[in-house]
């Protein structure tokens, strides 16, 4: 027995990047069926750039291999540095591990296997809709790791410590992210004053620290030391 799609969101724009026209057209069809708007069909990166730019859509299905030099992972990076990224899904088909772990390093927000079904492309974009609506509501930070940018909730960062010239950030229920820069440089492009250096070597967020001591603050049982130069301004946050 097929299963029923999910109720479509009326008028949410859908831009479709697909180097094979049948399956293009086709997921396009499916989707005018469900009120949703196509903004267009796009084979390369170059016509995707340009569909996005004359009419911005609310979320993109993105094929990894695209017409041209330019893959689908390459305009998902370009999504992804606009002032306010749009969720993405890739659409699969016999990708190799080495473009899948690039892929995974955009954060997609979502995959679906080629020849995709209609009620999985439902539920998927209608998924990543949601969450990507819960997302805007809720304050986040971007930051970048080479060519990947990385949207992170604020409320998930716990706290930050410096190691040569890398930085270890701590996440709620997920692998530490390791980036390459200074700690100064990190808190001053999160740029939020609930992430304070509280050291030459660590900083916190706020929002998590459960104790504070003369010479520390917790996050848990975590000691996140103060030193002399910080102390006075971490204390006259907390």
């Amino acid at each position: 027995m097929s299963q029923t799609p999910p109720p479509a969101s009326p008028g949410r724009r859908i831009l479709i990047v697909e180097d094979e026209f049948i399956i293009s057209d086709t997921i396009a069809d499916q989707l005018r069926e469900q009120n949703y708007i196509v903004t267009g069909e796009a084979i390369s990166y170059d016509e995707a750039v340009e569909l996005y730019e004359a009419s911005p859509p609310d979320l993109a299905l993105l094929d990894i291999r695209l017409s041209g030099p330019e893959s689908g992972i390459d305009f998902a990076h370009y999504l992804l540095e606009q002032e306010d990224p749009i969720p993405f899904i890739y659409l699969t088909s016999q990708v190799d591990e080495q473009h899948m772990a690039l892929a995974r390093e955009t954060y997609p927000a979502g995959y679906l296997s080629k020849p995709v079904q209609i009620s999985s492309l439902l539920t998927t974009i209608d998924v990543a809709l949601h969450n990507h609506q819960s997302r805007q509501r809720e304050e986040t930070v971007t930051v970048k790791t080479g060519q990947a940018t990385h949207i992170l909730p604020l409320s998930a960062i716990q706290h930050l410590r410096a190691d040569h010239v890398y930085v270890q950030v701590t996440l709620v229920g997920q692998k530490p992210l390791v980036l390459r820069r200074s700690l100064s440089d990190l808190v001053s492009e999160i740029n939020h004053h609930s992430i304070v250096q509280t050291h030459r070597s660590h900083a916190v967020n706020l929002q998590h620290v459960t104790r504070y001591e003369h010479r520390s603050v917790f996050v848990d049982d975590v000691a996140i030391p103060i030193s002399d130069k910080y102390r006075e301004q971490v204390m006259s946050l907390l």
